[in-house]
């Protein structure tokens, strides 16, 4: 009988050897940051920046808040109101844990060095490399108050500050000092952004200075009263996007309508990079592959910058099943052909960007055509997606009906296109640099 058992727990622990590991993975360790790499911009190539004060995930929990910040799509996000380790947030490093929830990489910049057993702050997360992180204090009548900066590299030539703060509650004479202290820090830094929980109207002395260094966004992008605090119903602008002075393309702002979450409602800027420029971004096409239409066509949209420039790269989406070998164009708007350049295959199904040779100047407020063949057809295609007119930072694919007929085709071994079909948006782009 002994015998027989032993045989049985031999056989059972071999078997269970085995067997595939079905047990779930070790908790990622919070302490290491994730490693980051570049990627592309959000749709029609901006950068999104977000400015959101969380009260420490009091009124909700980390899961909730980060949904909201998820649900913009931020390339960049200042927090304000983080605990680390503290006793009244269960030990949470908030920011890392934020990061964790949401994919991006995360800094935390403590205000308070030793608080309730942990540190309490501010944080920034992103989607970009940080490449740097600073704490600047500033001079503060109660609660110390500080300036986050951190750099973050965009890509490889751009490396941008950011800046997250949090304001004093003592009056406004505190607010102006620290707005003061705040325009010594990102003096000389024109690619700076801000944002942070100021504790002051648009019309304090503090938010007042801050404009002689900084630009609002809400000012140049937003619509309607802006207003932040208390969530639930709000009634104050106390929350800022700000922008350094190298940011002269046209932003976009917005209040994020979330209620609950926290007691104040994030603000989200959406910045169109002025160095580069393209129409559509990374968004994609609802029609990827044409699968009906296999003949050889040349597919391209008519666009124009209301400044003058500079084309660098032609783009257009490219679906599965398609034959390689493209060619991409670049013509004037009655048929000439300005450049041309063979497309090597890049991630498919995906964007293709071909550099130019020679980047080709163009002039405001002309109309352009950019372009593409394709050998087999099978191309991407969104019927109507040009009966409006599809505008990003200085450049616009005007509607269709306005100029004769928007996206275009046509059919053989390669030339001008100017054929139209209801509308179709065929993907195609250009990368834009405006002239300085």
């Amino acid at each position: 009988m002994r015998l027989r058992q032993s045989l049985t727990v031999i056989l059972a622990v071999l078997l269970l050897a085995a067997l595939p590991r079905c047990a779930p993975p070790e908790p990622a360790d919070e302490s290491v940051p994730s490693t980051q790499t570049s990627r592309a911009l959000t749709p029609g190539g901006g950068l999104r920046f977000m400015t959101y004060n969380i009260k420490h995930g009091e009124l909700s929990s980390l899961d909730s808040i980060a949904s909201v910040i998820k649900g913009q799509s931020p390339d960049l996000v200042v927090l304000q109101e983080v605990d680390v380790l503290t006793n009244r947030s269960g030990k949470v490093d908030q920011a890392a844990r934020l990061g964790q929830l949401t994919g991006l990489g995360s800094a935390f910049i403590p205000s308070l060095l030793s608080y309730d057993g942990g540190q309490y702050g501010l944080a920034v997360l992103s989607r970009y490399p940080i490449r740097s992180t600073q704490r600047i204090p500033l001079r503060s009548a109660a609660e110390q108050r500080v300036l986050g900066l951190v750099e973050v590299e965009l890509d490889a030539t751009h490396v941008i500050p950011v800046a997250v703060t949090h304001f004093g509650t003592t009056g406004a004479t505190e607010r102006l000092e620290q707005a003061e202290d705040v325009k010594a820090a990102l003096a000389g830094r024109p690619w700076a952004l801000l944002g942070g929980d100021l504790n002051a109207s648009p019309s304090e002395s503090g938010i007042t200075s801050l404009k002689a260094l900084l630009s609002d966004a809400w000012t140049r992008g937003g619509s309607g009263s802006g207003y932040t605090h208390d969530a639930s119903i709000p009634t104050r602008r106390i929350d800022y996007v700000m922008l350094g002075s190298a940011w002269t393309s046209p932003v976009t702002a917005a209040v994020v309508g979330a209620t609950s979450q926290s007691d104040h409602r994030p603000v989200v800027a959406t910045l169109i990079l002025p160095w580069s420029q393209t129409l559509f971004g990374d968004r994609v096409p609802a029609n990827a592959v044409e699968e009906a239409d296999t003949r050889a066509v040349e597919l391209g949209v008519r666009f124009r910058g209301n400044v003058s420039g500079t084309i660098h790269a032609l783009r257009f989406y490219r679906g599965t099943g398609n034959a390689s070998g493209y060619v991409a164009r670049l013509w004037s708007g009655t048929g000439t052909l300005l450049a041309q350049v063979s497309v090597s295959d890049g991630r498919i199904p995906g964007w293709q960007e071909a550099v130019l040779p020679t980047p080709v100047p163009i002039s405001a407020n002309t109309l352009y055509v950019a372009s593409y063949h394709t050998s087999n057809g099978r191309f991407a295609r969104d019927p109507s997606g040009l009966a409006s007119a599809v505008t990003s930072g200085n450049l616009t694919a005007p509607a269709s009906a306005s100029v004769g007929g928007n996206g275009v085709y046509a059919y053989g071994a390669g030339g001008f296109p100017a054929s139209s079909y209801k509308d179709t948006n065929y993907w195609v782009d250009v990368r834009f640099v405006p002239s300085p």
